[in-house]
């Protein structure tokens, strides 16, 4: 049995390796495989590219310049947000590479959440530590009580794809930063049992969607958004509660892949602008998580003054 590794390599010191392949095992005897032969094998599908200087060579070697390459990568940075990213990434590979495997989400769990808690390390140090940010913001995104947020956004996001960015943006709107939970609900989800003590919020109907919610509407504004008039009112309404806030999280997940309506949004991949302008209203296009015009504005700001979207991978 022989481990392998796919390296492309190159004619001279100056140019980078471009790809690692995960290990892989297969049993060839004593000879070892061509080329053509190894993608054969394992049906790998490539880009077309010369392979003339494209050879198979045992792990350690493969190793070492792995580990050249990393060093080289990490000395070329310019800035602290360009070295998360290349942390980050020969992070994963790492993991990718000892598991033998090819995503993220075909990790163990106890794995995942040890490299969820090291991207979530990183991005304190080399994002949020050299950032301006208000007190309450930071501790947001950065204590381990009552969640640690990041880490279970990232959790989220390799199991069920909602890109962390947006996990953590709808968390921090819905909550203005965790200043006001109720019910360890980190997301706004309504109970359309109405089993739970109505809250007060505010909505954005359109004049139809007004005299059908009349029953809930304590007050009523008449405004002008994006060219349309809607009707800005304060409602009493329901609520979901959870027993902690990692349920909360679960649940945000689980709802935004369960329901037909939000399916859409799974088909943005992680353009996370392209998340945030379609989960909004219904009234400019969106799927309709929030009736607010502007949802999807709001999400795109936090995500770039902070840079959630470094996150998502």
């Amino acid at each position: 049995m022989l481990t392998l590794l796919m390296v492309q390599l190159f004619s001279s010191p100056e140019e980078k390796v471009i790809f690692v392949q995960a290990p892989i095992q297969y049993n060839y005897g004593n000879n070892e495989p061509t080329m053509d032969e190894f993608i054969e094998d394992f049906g790998i599908n490539i880009e077309e590219v010369n392979h003339a200087g494209t050879t198979i060579i045992p792990v350690k070697t493969a190793q070492n310049i792995s580990d050249q390459y990393k060093e080289q990568k990490l000395n070329s940075v310019a800035s602290s947000l360009d070295r998360f990213q290349i942390e980050r990434q020969l992070l994963v590979t790492d993991y990718l590479i000892e598991e033998k495997v090819t995503r993220v989400d075909q990790l163990k769990s106890e794995s995942l959440i040890e490299l969820n808690s090291k991207i979530s390390g990183l991005f304190k140090n080399y994002v949020l530590d050299q950032m301006q940010a208000p007190p309450h913001v930071y501790a947001f995104f950065t204590s381990s009580s009552p969640l640690k947020k990041i880490e279970t956004a990232l959790m989220e996001q390799a199991r069920y794809h909602v890109p962390a960015s947006i996990t953590l943006a709808q968390a921090a709107l819905e909550t203005g930063y965790g200043k006001r939970v109720i019910g360890n609900n980190y997301f706004g989800v309504k109970d359309k049992t109405g089993k739970t003590t109505p809250i007060t919020t505010t909505e954005y109907y359109t004049k139809e969607e007004f005299k059908r919610n009349k029953g809930i509407i304590v007050s009523s504004q008449k405004v002008k958004r994006n060219g349309k008039v809607l009707y800005k009112c304060v409602v009493k309404d329901s609520f979901a509660e959870y027993k902690s806030p990692w349920e909360s999280f679960r649940a945000h997940s689980l709802f935004l892949n369960k329901q037909k309506r939000y399916a859409p949004l799974f088909t943005q991949g992680r353009d996370y602008a392209s998340w945030a302008d379609m989960i909004g209203s219904t009234k400019y296009g969106g799927v309709g998580y929030a009736t607010s015009p502007l949802y999807g504005e709001l999400l795109k700001k936090i995500i770039k003054r902070y840079h959630l979207d470094l996150l998502d991978y």
